[in-house]
């Protein structure tokens, strides 16, 4: 297995609400044990700020400066937290504030155009109500981006990592990215191999026998690290999800498209559906 280094630049999306502070605390830990350089952004992005809406909406001068005024500060505001929490856990902080533009495509630009390792953020922002559910922003990024997405639920620790291994590619990637957070962070892996339940009632030992090749093969490139497999059938992302629940894990890893990632593009994969219904933090690889 690569011994490259991971996760060296964090980007931090910011808005003050309660996931993302949790986003905060478990990059903050990251970005301790990897010595990663964190940079975290804040978006205004209140239509009425926009020099064309404004003018089209015949919205006075005196108005757009004290709406602008006031994001400006609740934004400076957040950002200002953001940096203190990372500068207390000792742990080096950019900050950054960007006016009139999308929350989700200025976070997929910077992202790419400064080759960042790793988004991490809170699963919805401070308007979207239920609380496992992905707002549309983190939906858009975890999507796009073409670094892995870190979207954090709930714990902001990191002492049991759940990873859907298919033998794909992607998989050994997915991996990869996993085995380093577990030795950094002394944290229990278990590898997870789901395998079709209409084909394992059809031919019990063949199926059977592919899923314990696939976590034999992945167990085999893991040097350092002791773990664990496991082995069920059924749907993949809701049997990912149960797994998930019942052994109490902090982290579920994915990778972003498995074997079947044609048959995926069109029936949504399987990170999109964990991403959207677990409630645990979870990581998309790519």
């Amino acid at each position: 297995m690569k011994s490259e280094p991971y996760f060296k630049k964090i980007l931090v999306p910011v808005d003050g609400s309660h996931p993302c502070l949790h986003a905060e605390e478990l990059a903050a830990l990251m970005a301790k044990n990897f010595k990663s350089k964190v940079t975290v952004i804040h978006v205004i992005s209140h239509d009425l700020l926009h020099p064309r809406l404004g003018s089209h909406y015949q919205v006075p001068p005196s108005v757009l400066t004290e709406i602008k005024d006031w994001f400006l500060q609740k934004g400076r505001k957040i950002l200002w937290d953001a940096e203190a929490l990372f500068k207390e856990e000792g742990v080096e902080v950019d900050a950054r504030i960007v006016e009139h533009a999308d929350p989700a495509e200025t976070v997929l630009l910077v992202s790419k155009d400064e080759d960042y390792d790793l988004i991490v953020m809170g699963n919805r922002g401070e308007t979207e109500v239920e609380v496992f559910s992905l707002g549309s922003i983190a939906e858009k990024i975890s999507r796009h981006a073409e670094c892995p997405v870190l979207l954090v639920k709930q714990k902001t620790r990191l002492s049991k990592i759940l990873v859907a291994i298919d033998g794909s590619e992607s998989a050994d990637k997915t991996l990869e990215h996993a085995v380093q957070l577990a030795k950094k962070h002394k944290a229990k892996v278990t590898l997870l191999n789901v395998e079709d339940s209409k084909l394992f009632a059809l031919k019990p030992k063949v199926v059977r026998e592919v899923g314990e090749r696939v976590l034999s093969d992945a167990a085999a490139k893991v040097k350092g690290l002791k773990l664990d497999t496991q082995i069920e059938f059924g749907n993949p992302a809701e049997t990912i999800i149960e797994v998930a629940e019942k052994g109490d894990y902090d982290l579920i890893v994915v990778g972003s498209r498995g074997l079947s990632s044609v048959k995926r593009f069109f029936l949504g994969s399987v990170s999109d559906d964990v991403s959207h219904h677990a409630k645990r933090s979870v990581l998309i690889v790519r």
